[in-house]
């Protein structure tokens, strides 16, 4: 009798479990190239002020971006984002590892009502240009993206909609393009955001970072007091009305480096940049746009312009065996100017810009002749899927 009365009652509670679900996935991309060729011939084959270029004269993937949304249950998701190719290959360099394949996202996520928590790696937040260069409406990166912007973290973000038109980030990293460090301390963050009338095209940002920044990699890392502290504020923003985009950014940093770190300073010092640009598009029909950009980079100790390695030969920092981060009281400022023009076809591109770099401060070509100027012209090709 228990037995007929158990046999009922297992299938009832079999009906009722639920079935186990699968989560929802949904894939996303990009591909693009370009083909870049400068007036300007240096001794290592880089092309000056475009550092993160492959090189004079040549054709290459610049990004090849998959990735992947899993949507779980109860407002919880994952996110997982590879990029192959020349950027995924500078970001794996600026990370301390090799390769040509970064994982740029890798976080777990959770959406609620008003709030969403990221954990986990993330792209930037920072800056009026974006890691997916088919995002971009540029043909090349400018300089703040280049010298001043960083590309990612490791960490936690949590944002808060107080409103349709306002909303809050709070930012805990490992420092910015890290994947680990060696401080005790993190990178904390803040952010207001302002979308007039709600739209989501429309958006004024100010985001503020301070922390410690490691020097080194793994058994040459120097950490000093709790590292490098940097601080940076950044103040972007886009307005669309018709068929024209104006983007907006404003960058504010400083750095705290130690006695020795910058040639010629004798004890510790603060290096600072300040930097600003702005990008503008008008469509004129039929998929066709114009695309001009205006940026202005301050460096006062040359440890951002130092990415390029010709502006680096040029300070000397790489002297008696020792590799200086800057050079006290350089004063670099570097100004770029570009035009373009855009044709697009459903989610595929095709951009050619023309643009002129300049520097404050004489530069050596391969033939040992001095310039401050650069003229490049860029072929982009790609599209979004």
């Amino acid at each position: 009798m228990r037995a007929l009365l158990l046999c009922p009652l297992a299938a009832i509670l079999t009906a009722q479990a639920p079935p186990a679900s699968l989560p929802t996935l949904k894939w996303h991309g990009s591909i693009w190239a370009s083909a870049v060729t400068q007036d300007r011939e240096t001794r290592d084959g880089s092309l000056v002020f475009r550092p993160l270029e492959a090189g004079q004269s040549q054709f290459s993937l610049d990004g090849l971006m998959l990735g992947v949304d899993a949507a779980f249950a109860q407002g919880w998701s994952a996110k997982a984002t590879l990029l192959a190719g020349n950027t995924g290959k500078t970001i794996q360099t600026a990370t301390g590892d090799t390769g040509t394949i970064a994982a740029v996202e890798a976080m777990l996520v959770w959406t609620g009502a008003q709030d969403t928590l990221r954990i986990g790696r993330m792209i930037t937040f920072i800056g009026m240009e974006y890691l997916d260069g088919a995002q971009n409406l540029t043909a090349s990166r400018g300089l703040l993206f280049t010298f001043s912007d960083p590309f990612g973290q490791v960490g936690v973000n949590w944002h808060h909609a107080f409103s349709p038109a306002w909303s809050a980030d709070l930012w805990i990293f490992n420092g910015e393009d890290r994947l680990k460090d060696n401080n005790r301390g993190k990178t904390v963050g803040l952010g207001l955001t302002w979308n007039p009338r709600g739209r989501a095209d429309d958006y004024l940002s100010l985001h503020a970072y301070r922390g410690p920044e490691q020097d080194g990699w793994g058994p040459a890392a120097n950490t000093g007091a709790e590292g490098r502290v940097r601080q940076r504020m950044c103040l972007m923003g886009q307005a669309v009305w018709g068929a024209s985009t104006l983007q907006g950014e404003v960058s504010l940093g400083q750095e705290a480096f130690a006695a020795g770190s910058l040639l010629g300073s004798t004890g510790p010092e603060t290096a600072r940049w300040r930097g600003f640009g702005l990008i503008f598009k008008q469509e004129l029909g039929r998929g066709i746009s114009l695309v001009a950009r205006a940026e202005r980079l301050a460096d006062d100790q040359g440890v951002r312009l130092a990415l390029d390695p010709t502006i680096r030969a040029s300070l000397g920092l790489d002297t008696g065996g020792i590799a200086y981060a800057g050079l006290a009281g350089a004063d670099l400022i570097a100004r770029s100017l570009s035009l373009g023009v855009e044709k697009k076809h459903g989610p595929a591109f095709a951009r050619i810009e023309v643009r002129q770099d300049r520097l404050n401060r004489d530069l050596k070509d391969a033939q040992d002749g001095s310039f401050r100027e650069g003229l490049s012209a860029t072929v982009s090709l790609g599209a979004g899927f």
